[in-house]
């Protein structure tokens, strides 16, 4: 890989590490019942997976 092919991947894992940051947040889902409750939810639980796999992939593509 050339530099500009370096860098280009360099700057998707920065946006990937961004992304996760502002998803990284605490959220309330409001549970209707008798009582209202609330749940805590994470969204970025909801993406971890999917960012681990193409930060793990871009890894490989830097490395080679």
């Amino acid at each position: 890989m050339d530099e500009l092919q370096l860098r280009k991947i360099e700057h998707i894992r920065n946006a990937l590490n961004d992304m996760y940051d502002k998803l990284n947040i605490d959220l309330y889902e409001k549970i209707s019942a008798a009582k209202i409750s609330y749940k805590l939810k994470r969204p970025s639980s909801l993406v971890t997976e999917n960012f681990e796999y193409i930060v793990k992939h871009l890894n490989e593509l830097k490395e080679v």
